[in-house]
């Protein structure tokens, strides 16, 4: 018998589950709310303009240390999965607020929709998007770096090597025995079918707890569900976050429900 009879929830992803991107969030993300239901204690480790590299190694680290500490908690983690046009980048005078962050940095190469156009047409694509990066970090070599990565960018690239992060991800928490759930926070890019895409897929198809990236996201059932936005009204459908209201509901409709019928409760 665990020491520690009361579930534990823990949550990672971007902006779309960070509790920090708005006051009203606070204690009451889609995590907390489940964690109330249960009777437990949620731990939300979201960040905001988090990749899926960041979101899944500090996922990777936060539980292997759970488990060390708490070898029996009965263990729940929901993973918000985000853009895939994010990346990192390592910057040695990055002082970290947090140990297991390191000396990695988000990076995306551009923050206009328009970028592949511009980028062909000799224009700058970190227009706006440079000036708001740290005065630590070196803005010649981020704009050439960020060209480089806009040049050989594939989203067929990201994907694989996610679904193939997924598969490994999947198998660590299965060791651990802990219950998951894994989905994307903002709808993901539909592509075409190309073999190593399909086939790191296939190995996934068949896992409940790994929802659909090209037909599932949180974003989305908000909108769907009729949720009002608490970012302005002229954001991108793709781009809305949503209040506790909506993360409530989808604690209750969805996350329960679906825990149940993966066989986790």
């Amino acid at each position: 018998m665990s020491e520690l009879n009361f579930p534990f929830v823990y949550c990672n992803g971007d902006s779309f589950s960070d509790e920090n991107y708005s006051q009203s969030l606070v204690n009451a993300t889609y995590a907390h709310h489940l964690a109330d239901k249960l009777n437990g204690f949620a731990s939300n480790k979201a960040k905001s303009g988090s990749s899926n590299r960041r979101i899944i190694r500090t996922t990777v680290h936060d539980l292997l240390e759970h488990r060390n500490l708490n070898p029996d908690q009965e263990t729940f983690a929901l993973i918000g999965l985000s853009y895939e046009l994010r990346s990192e980048i390592w910057v040695d005078d990055f002082l970290p607020t947090a140990y297991e962050e390191s000396q990695f940095i988000t990076h995306t190469f551009s923050g206009l929709t328009d970028w592949h156009s511009k980028l062909l047409n000799n224009e700058k694509i970190t227009t706006g998007h440079i000036d708001q990066i740290p005065s630590y970090i070196n803005k010649k070599f981020y704009e050439q770096y960020s060209n480089g990565r806009a040049f050989f960018y594939s989203p067929y690239a990201e994907r694989i090597n996610l679904l193939c992060d997924l598969i490994m991800l999947e198998s660590l928490l299965e060791k651990l025995n802990i219950k998951f759930l894994i989905f994307q926070s903002p709808p993901a890019e539909i592509l075409e079918q190309e073999y190593l895409l399909d086939f790191f897929k296939s190995q996934l198809q068949s896992d409940k707890r790994i929802l659909d990236i090209e037909n599932f996201s949180f974003v989305q059932w908000c909108h769907d569900n009729g949720f009002k936005t608490i970012d302005d009204n002229n954001t991108a459908i793709s781009n809305r976050h949503y209040g506790p209201d909506a993360h409530k509901q989808f604690a209750v409709d969805f996350l329960l429900t679906h825990l149940k019928e993966t066989g986790q409760l």
